[in-house]
C-alpha cells in the first residue's frame, strides 16, 4: 500500500512539473526579435502617408493606404505603396510623375502620418489598442497600457508582427523597439 501511494505521489510530481514546464516553455520556444525586423520600417494598409508635390496644386495632402496596398493621387491614379520604405515610395512617385510627363524634375516628400496601432493583451491593467509613436519600446507599450499586473512575467514578452505578409511569433524584451501594428502579449508568471 505504501509503494502503490508514493508510486502515485512520484507520477503527480511529474505530471505537475511536465505542466508547468509546458506552461512556461512558450517564449522560450519562440525566436527573438531581430534586427532586420526592426530596420526601416514598411507601410502597410491602414498607415496614413504625408505627401508633398512641389508644383502640383493641392501639394500637401494625407492618403490613407488602402487594403489593396495603394494611394489614389492627383494625375498619376493609384500607385502601390505597401511594403515600401518612405525613401521608396518617394522615387516610385516622382518616377510615376516622371514617366507620364506631368512633371519633367518633380520634388516629392512623403512622410508619415497616423501609422496603425499597436495592441497589447494579457498579464496588463487596461489590455487594449493604442495609438503608436515613433521610437516605441515594449515597456513604453507596457506603460501606455498601464503596467503590469501582480501577476505578470516582466522583462520577457511575446510580440505578433507582419513580416513580408506571414504573422511571425518572436520574443522581445523590455527595450525592443516596436512596429505598428505589432500585437504584444504580456504572460503570467507560474511563481
Amino acid at each position: 500500500m505504501n509503494n502503490i501511494k508514493t508510486l502515485m505521489r512520484a507520477l503527480l510530481c511529474l505530471a505537475g512539473l511536465t505542466f508547468l514546464a509546458a506552461c512556461t516553455g512558450s517564449l522560450s520556444d519562440l525566436p527573438p526579435v531581430s534586427s532586420a525586423e526592426i530596420g526601416d520600417y514598411r507601410m502597410q494598409p491602414g498607415d496614413e502617408l504625408l505627401v508633398t508635390i512641389q508644383d502640383v496644386e493641392q501639394n500637401d495632402r494625407s492618403y490613407v493606404i488602402d487594403s489593396g496596398g495603394m494611394i489614389s493621387l492627383p494625375l498619376l491614379q493609384e500607385v502601390a505603396v505597401a511594403g515600401l520604405g518612405l525613401r521608396e515610395i518617394e522615387r516610385k512617385i516622382a518616377d510615376g510623375y516622371r514617366a507620364r510627363n506631368v512633371l519633367t524634375d518633380p520634388i516629392i516628400s512623403v512622410q508619415p502620418g497616423a501609422l496603425r496601432p499597436f495592441y497589447v493583451i494579457g498579464e496588463v491593467k487596461g489590455a487594449g489598442e493604442f495609438t503608436y509613436r515613433q521610437g516605441m519600446t515594449v515597456l513604453s507599450a507596457i506603460s501606455a497600457a498601464g503596467g503590469y499586473t501582480y501577476r505578470a512575467k516582466e522583462g520577457e514578452v511575446e510580440i505578433v508582427r507582419s513580416v513580408e505578409g506571414q504573422q511571425v511569433r518572436m520574443r522581445a524584451g523590455e527595450d525592443t523597439p516596436i512596429l505598428p501594428g505589432d500585437r504584444i502579449r504580456v504572460y503570467e508568471r507560474w511563481f
